[in-house]
């Protein structure tokens, strides 16, 4: 047994009211490691959960992250250390690693996550050894085999998503009877062509879809223990082939859960809407912006009349859902996003939320935002760079916006 190396998998995680403990990514590649053929004898891997937040006295520093650290594990034992790379945990990863070496870890730094990719990775957090961008189920145990490593790594490997271990299924993520509230994922990717999205960057740029005896066996057991609310992460959910037959099968047996799925108004019809009245859902739309000059910047076209269209369908079949607007697009002014926001009102949308824009590594948008005229600043405690000035809007109109925003009383 003094030949299995032990690993660490350190990820950043928002607390939510009633969710389980081990988020549902963390528990997706905990899941995958576990039923790794050589998992055990080997390596092995523990998980932390460092919570973050937005409030100022409770954001974790890195000298934080490292005592938690030092608290799970001894960290000079281990052989691999893996952290989680995304935008609320990016000012933490670097002066982190920096901190271990310091405290006397010798092993290999593992990144991944969305702020990972192929050409900017090493260039982002030059203190990792091995990168690994898009999905990590299958590259990640490979990481943790590895020895001392000569040179850095950027590691990529094709993930299974049929016969992928389920986090649920195995007891990675372990349910409560009547748990308030979990994470759920039926596909992965996303086939439409957003710059601003980070979805559409992951490997292949397609729509990876879960074997349909997984899906349903989560739900069988999502049914017996009475969860609560199931908050579905697919991009957008109501797209072929196998959404109608995910219903279909949550209506025959009968499961009482509430479902949030994001989906497209132009991929509403009378078939998913009758199946929706017939369970306990809510729908959200993430229209972003309903100007037609802004479509073009973010390469987000909306069909209006179709929009329009469904909005009223909504209406007419009293389904529950609500509506999100991006503001900081680059090309908008205070008076599109009044107008965006109009054209909601205006079909009787009660609930609308409005995010700010952040530009994601890797994406388009973040590629061309010198061209834009972009300026980004960090306006709150969560250490994200927002989009606070463009070519079309100084500091002072975002300011308007984000007020604007604000006064929504329903804002990101």
């Amino acid at each position: 047994m003094n030949n299995v190396k032990s690993s660490l998998l350190v990820t950043f995680d928002f607390s939510q009211r009633g969710k389980s403990g081990t988020g549902l990514a963390a528990g997706s590649l905990l899941s995958a490691c576990r039923h790794h053929p050589l998992y055990g004898s080997h390596f092995t891997v523990a998980h932390l959960a460092i919570k973050m937040s937005t409030e100022a006295a409770m954001m974790p520093t890195a000298e934080d992250v490292l005592k938690s650290i030092q608290a799970e594990v001894d960290l000079c034992s281990l052989d691999s250390l893996a952290l989680a790379c995304y935008v609320w945990s990016s000012v933490l990863i670097e002066p982190l690693i920096k901190l271990c070496r310091e405290a006397g870890f010798w092993g290999n730094i593992i990144l991944g996550g969305y702020q990972i990719m192929k050409t900017s990775g090493e260039a982002l957090y030059p203190g990792g050894d091995i990168y690994i961008p898009g999905y990590a189920e299958s590259a990640l145990p490979e990481a943790f085999l590895k020895g001392p490593l000569l040179s850095k790594l950027v590691l990529v490997l094709p993930v299974d998503f049929e016969t992928l271990p389920s986090p649920y299924l195995d007891g990675t993520i372990a349910l409560e009877s009547g748990q308030a509230m979990i994470h759920w994922e039926t596909r992965r990717g996303c086939k439409f062509k957003c710059n601003f999205c980070a979805h559409r960057d992951l490997l292949g740029k397609k729509v990876e879809l879960f074997g349909m005896d997984k899906i349903k066996q989560e739900l069988d057991l999502f049914k017996a223990k009475r969860v609560q609310k199931i908050n579905v992460l697919d991009p957008v959910f109501n797209l072929e082939p196998n959404h109608l037959q995910i219903l279909k099968y949550a209506k025959s047996i009968g499961l009482k859960a509430l479902l949030v799925f994001q989906v497209r108004f132009e991929c509403i019809t009378e078939e998913f809407l009758s199946l929706c009245a017939d369970l306990n859902v809510h729908l959200e739309f993430g229209l972003q912006t309903a100007v037609r000059e802004e479509f073009k910047v973010i390469k987000r076209p909306n069909h209006l009349r179709k929009v329009s269209h469904s909005i009223n369908k909504l209406h007419d079949w009293n389904q529950s859902f609500e509506v999100s607007l991006i503001y900081g697009l680059p090309g908008q002014t205070p008076d599109d996003f009044l107008a965006s926001i109009q054209f909601l009102k205006s079909r009787g949308v009660e609930t609308i939320k409005a995010f700010p824009l952040m530009l994601l590594e890797g994406t388009e948008l973040a590629r061309d935002k010198e061209k834009l005229g972009v300026v980004e600043d960090i306006i709150d405690v969560g250490g994200i760079p927002l989009v606070v000035e463009s070519n079309s809007f100084t500091r002072g109109e975002w300011e308007k916006m984000h007020h604007y925003a604000y006064e929504l009383g329903n804002h990101g």
